[in-house]
């Protein structure tokens, strides 16, 4: 490792970075581009924050036929410390994950050798302490008034409808905090066994061999990385059209992992704050409702869709502007439970 003097400028490639300059970033970002050979945009992004905090200028300079990828920094400004992911580096403020890592860790040390085996899904809804979309639709769709006439003219929603668009919903906001359960399992030490499940489409689990279970992981991914590249594809769209490839080409509709854990005693824990999650999760899937509607209202009618492409429930929800209401309620009384 080599030192550097306060004030001076420096011009390294990413491989010297790592060589010799390591203790400039984060030990996560060294291992990401060590693990992949390259920096991939999310670390790229990461590291140049991270050397911002201890120089006045950073210019990354991409690699180009033999020319090497390399950082240009400029005016050391000494150790100021460890990089704090949480602070304001100039962008958005990242979230602190600590209480709901928490949180997740002592929903796992209730699991400790009950000899069941739970779903990253399930570990999230028993961390949270929410039912699942298909329970929760039903004793929520009692509860829906003042809202306009979308179904066959009379004044009540599809519930079949209603579970598709909340699933989806649930699933796409759920997804940063299953990432966190994902991280957990992978970072901290943890013993536990795993085994491969398959969802038939009548709703039945099966268990499936781990050769089949990658075979069709990578079948999902290269699904979704195709139809991510199609331009009009909403993340909804693109979830369901995969599913229903993986239906047609396995006869399944979904995989996934399920854990059997062994003394985990040890996670047991009260450092976090279940109803300030849930509130700040809220807040979030409102907001979210609120953009996702106003910019599908900004858009401009296709006179293709319109000719030739019946709109979805989907869409009409954001045509009557119920998208943001109807989003804001059912999170508020499923999240929350309030009245």
């Amino acid at each position: 490792m080599k030192d550097i003097e306060k004030g001076k400028n420096l011009e390294i490639t990413v491989n010297e970075l790592i060589e010799q300059y390591s203790w400039l970033i984060a030990e996560s970002s060294v291992q990401s581009i060590k693990k992949h050979g390259k920096m991939q945009t999310k670390t790229k992004t990461s590291v140049k924050a991270q050397l911002k905090e201890k120089f006045d200028s950073v210019e990354y300079v991409a690699g180009a036929g033999k020319r090497k990828a390399k950082f240009i920094l400029g005016n050391y400004l000494g150790d100021k410390g460890t990089y704090n992911p949480y602070k304001n580096n100039g962008g958005s403020i990242a979230y602190d994950w600590t209480e709901v890592d928490n949180m997740i860790k002592n929903q796992i040390s209730k699991y400790s050798n009950d000899k069941g085996y739970h779903s990253i899904s399930s570990i999230v809804h028993d961390s949270l302490k929410i039912e699942y979309i298909s329970d929760a639709v039903g004793s929520f769709y009692e509860k829906l008034t003042g809202f306009k006439t979308l179904e066959n003219g009379e004044p009540k929603y599809n519930i079949e409808k209603l579970k598709k668009i909340f699933e989806w919903f649930e699933r796409y906001q759920l997804n940063n905090i299953k990432k966190r359960v994902r991280c957990i399992l992978k970072n901290e030490s943890i013993d536990f066994k795993e085994k491969y499940m398959a969802l038939q489409s009548e709703g039945t689990s099966v268990n499936v061999s781990s050769e089949k279970y990658k075979e069709i992981q990578k079948y999902k991914a290269e699904e979704t990385e195709l139809l991510q590249g199609l331009k009009g594809n909403s993340k909804m769209d693109i979830s369901r059209v995969v599913s229903e490839n993986i239906n047609h080409k396995f006869g399944y509709i979904n995989i996934y992992t399920t854990f059997s854990f062994i003394d985990t005693e040890k996670l047991s824990n009260d450092d976090f704050d279940l109803q300030k999650i849930k509130l700040e999760l809220l807040e979030k899937w409102n907001k979210q409702g609120d953009r996702k509607e106003k910019k599908e209202l900004q858009k401009e009618p296709s006179l293709f869709k319109a000719l030739f492409r019946k709109e979805s429930f989907y869409k009409e929800l954001f045509t009557n502007k119920e998208y943001a209401k109807l989003m804001s309620t059912f999170v508020k009384l499923h999240m929350i439970g309030e009245e």
